[in-house]
């Protein structure tokens, strides 16, 4: 019996012993397990999640490139675009500016060069006429208009004029003439007055050089104006209505001529 019993420990010891032993076995079968799961899930993730940001890079980093190389291209085209317009419309603003310029610097030179030459004749002119200018003793002139001497100089005596119905002294000649004939400059000369008098209407008086003057009364529609030079024989108005002064001796050219302010006798200077 006790044999028996001995036996029985023994036998349970034994069991128990497996047990303890197939328990230890499976505990630890049952850790290296999770142990070596647990690294595959968190290499898997790692990996899962590597795999996922390369993907995502792979596709965000393409799509940014693309979006990119489009906005470089557009904004390449939009580059190219103005740029050929500005270039065109430069091209466009500059040719014009040039026609302009050349136009307006055609019109400029064309002008100046007009007014230098118109410059150049009346600074000849002027110079010509200087020359002509130098009255003297012995200068002729011609007649201002044709026709018969109605009233003569005298300085020396008196002279009835019929329209005063008195004597006295007569600076000038009046020549008589029809309205609206021509009146010539006797001699060159520049046009110093242009007066309008009671007695001789509207007057115009020339300086002739050296203290020399001529002026012509009784005139109308005047061809000159101050600071004019004309030439000999130029016509310089024409014959108006005789004045009051004059009605009785009718229409008439009056022609005086000065020597240093005093009158002197324009016969001695007709041919």
């Amino acid at each position: 019996m006790m044999k028996n019993k001995t036996v029985r420990v023994v036998v349970n010891c034994v069991m128990l012993a497996a047990v303890a032993a197939i328990g230890l076995a499976v505990f630890q079968l049952g850790t290296s397990s999770k142990e070596d799961s647990a690294p595959q899930e968190i290499v898997m993730e790692s990996d899962e999640t590597d795999e996922v940001a390369r993907a995502e890079q792979e596709e965000e980093i393409p799509a940014e490139d693309a979006g990119t190389s489009q906005v470089e291209a557009e904004m390449s085209e939009d580059d190219t675009m103005y740029g050929m317009e500005t270039e065109d419309f430069s091209s466009e603003e500059t040719g014009s500016q040039g026609e302009t310029t050349g136009e307006i610097t055609g019109e400029s030179t064309a002008e100046e060069t007009a007014s230098v030459e118109e410059n150049a004749e009346e600074t000849a002119a002027e110079a010509s006429i200087k020359t002509v200018l130098d009255f003297s003793e012995d200068t002729l002139t011609e007649w201002p208009v044709n026709g018969n001497i109605l009233l003569d100089y005298s300085m020396d005596q008196t002279t009835y004029f019929p329209t005063l119905d008195q004597y006295k002294l007569s600076p000038a000649i009046a020549v008589q003439a029809v309205e609206g004939a021509p009146v010539a400059a006797a001699c060159a000369g520049k046009v110093f007055a242009i007066e309008e008098t009671a007695q001789t209407g509207t007057t115009v008086t020339m300086e002739l050089g050296n203290g020399y003057q001529a002026i012509y009364g009784q005139l109308t529609n005047l061809t000159v104006s101050e600071g004019d030079t004309v030439e000999k024989g130029t016509i310089i108005g024409y014959i108006n209505a005789p004045t009051k002064y004059y009605s009785t001796e009718g229409s008439n050219l009056y022609f005086a001529m000065k020597r240093n302010g005093e009158p002197i006798d324009p016969i001695l200077y007709l041919p």
